[in-house]
């Protein structure tokens, strides 16, 4: 996925010769904390948020052109720079720029969880199975075979290593409702299952079972 297929052109933009005033109205409006600043040729200035207009004692006044901070980035770049970009900076927009430096339109912070929602198949129905292990035992190939084993199939996979443990949490979304099977392949080749999220399996028919316990003991 590429920022090109989720640039929002609509978005207002400022001005040098803006107030301070218009500026945090348009912020609120839009439920933005930042705005690009562009010349009248349509270049990219500079990135101008709220926390710095609240610091401008008088209201009225003009933004001028204050270039300190320009983070940006092209249309051609893959949406993870991007959130790296917005992540590191705190930002809820992020300008898109050509090579000239000419602003395109912008992606904004809820577009961009949009996006990643659906390139991980977030709405897609299935299970989660959250491994730990050593960074040196992990192995994609063998991950993919064991959930492949069970007539399943890796619809996401994300990886994290904690930084108190060195350990690698590994969450791996799978098209099936009831892992169990999968689940059980992960703990013969000793592995170990931290967490798992299901609509179906393990927690149903343990619920499912203590109901005819209960059901059997009633009609005693």
């Amino acid at each position: 996925m590429l920022v090109k297929d989720f640039i929002m052109k609509e978005l207002p933009v400022l001005k040098s010769f803006d107030t301070v005033e218009y500026a945090l109205a348009i912020m609120d409006d839009y439920k933005l904390k930042h705005l690009p600043l562009v010349n009248d040729g349509g270049i990219y200035r500079c990135l101008i948020s709220e926390k710095d207009l609240l610091t401008i004692p008088e209201p009225s006044g003009t933004i001028g052109e204050p270039v300190l901070f320009a983070p940006s980035i092209r249309k051609n770049s893959h949406l993870h720079e991007a959130l790296s970009i917005m992540t590191r900076y705190g930002l809820s927009l992020l300008p898109v720029v050509t090579t000239d430096g000419v602003y395109t339109g912008a992606i904004t912070r809820d577009k961009l969880i949009d996006a990643l929602s659906e390139l991980c198949n977030a709405e897609a129905e299935g299970s989660i199975i959250v491994l730990e292990m050593m960074p040196q035992d992990y192995v994609l190939s063998d991950i993919a075979r064991l959930v492949e084993s069970n007539n399943a199939h890796v619809l996401n996979l994300l990886s994290h290593q904690d930084k108190e443990t060195g350990r690698l949490l590994i969450s791996i979304k799978i098209d099936l409702e009831d892992a169990s099977p999968v689940i059980r392949s992960f703990e013969r080749f000793n592995y170990t299952v931290l967490y798992h999220f299901m609509e179906k399996g393990m927690v149903d028919n343990l619920l499912q079972q203590r109901m005819n316990e209960l059901l059997h003991y009633m009609n005693m």
